[in-house]
């Protein structure tokens, strides 16, 4: 297994004038800040085209950039191909979550009541099919593959448990609805779909359920201020959590928020000023 590790990013001329380096990325978290203006949001949509192996949105950026992942290189210059940088990518796993601002893929399928969030949030959870990965689908593996159904359950239980122990302040809970067979929470005897969540609780389901999905297999997260919406105490346990439900996440982040940072993480710290380069 790969160990799917970002070391060192290098991208050049950003805006026409600035060089940013950033070596020896730690293997589990990594927050990126710096003042607004200072080049993050492009930084991050740099890293993630290049590691979606979109070709058409680098050449917008007018840049040459270099990663390395696990010791190999994979380089972008003008004349670069889409297969060869894919080739380069194969077997890398890779996930960015914005879901402060998630894009929605087809307008048709929302309902009056749903927003942006909510309609990823119900792909997430609901949407079965041979190119989806969502949790319904995992919840069926247990029945389709049985000699896997020990650790599926017990997965999903530490799942549950993860989520309760983040949502004790609010007083709910999580669980399948028997009647719907549906995602629900309870709180004494109110049943609360999802619709019914604030944003900052459906935030924080959309990061725990995409990181639960990666079923324990070495990933690259990129997340881009993901403190938006978020309450106070989320923000310090956030890494935390994500680490728990999967050790071989490697989280690259950018934040304004002090508190993503104020318990326990200031030595994953990095300010961008800091990455620039001649």
């Amino acid at each position: 297994m790969k160990a799917n590790k970002i070391q060192k990013i290098e991208i050049r001329n950003i805006w026409g004038k600035y060089n940013f380096r950033w070596e020896n990325l730690n293997p589990d978290v990594n927050i990126l800040t710096g003042i607004n203006g200072s080049g993050k949001t492009t930084f991050f949509n740099i890293i993630d085209a290049l590691l979606s192996a979109d070709v058409k949105r680098l050449k917008l950026y007018n840049i040459e950039a270099e990663i390395m992942i696990d010791g190999n290189e994979i380089n972008f210059r003008k004349d670069s191909s889409v297969s060869s940088i894919r080739q380069k990518l194969a077997g890398v796993n890779y996930l960015k979550i914005s879901t402060f601002d998630v894009p929605i893929r087809d307008r048709r399928k929302m309902g009056k009541e749903d927003s942006p969030l909510l309609s990823e949030l119900k792909e997430i959870v609901y949407s079965v099919g041979e190119n989806n990965n969502s949790f319904s689908d995992y919840r069926l593996r247990a029945t389709n593959f049985p000699e896997q159904a020990e650790k599926i359950n017990r997965r999903i239980r530490d799942f549950y448990d993860t989520v309760n122990h983040l949502f004790a302040g609010t007083g709910k809970t999580i669980e399948i609805d028997p009647m719907t067979n549906q995602l629900v929470f309870r709180d004494g005897n109110e049943l609360i779909h999802l619709y019914k969540l604030s944003s900052g609780e459906k935030q924080l389901l959309i990061i725990l359920l995409r990181v639960f999905l990666m079923d324990g297999q070495p990933y690259i997260l990129l997340m881009d201020e993901p403190e938006i919406s978020l309450h106070i105490e989320w923000q310090y346990r956030l890494f935390e959590e994500i680490q728990k439900l999967n050790p071989h996440c490697q989280i690259i982040t950018s934040t304004h928020s002090p508190s993503l940072f104020g318990d326990g993480w200031g030595d994953k710290l990095v300010f961008i000023e800091d990455l620039l380069i001649q």
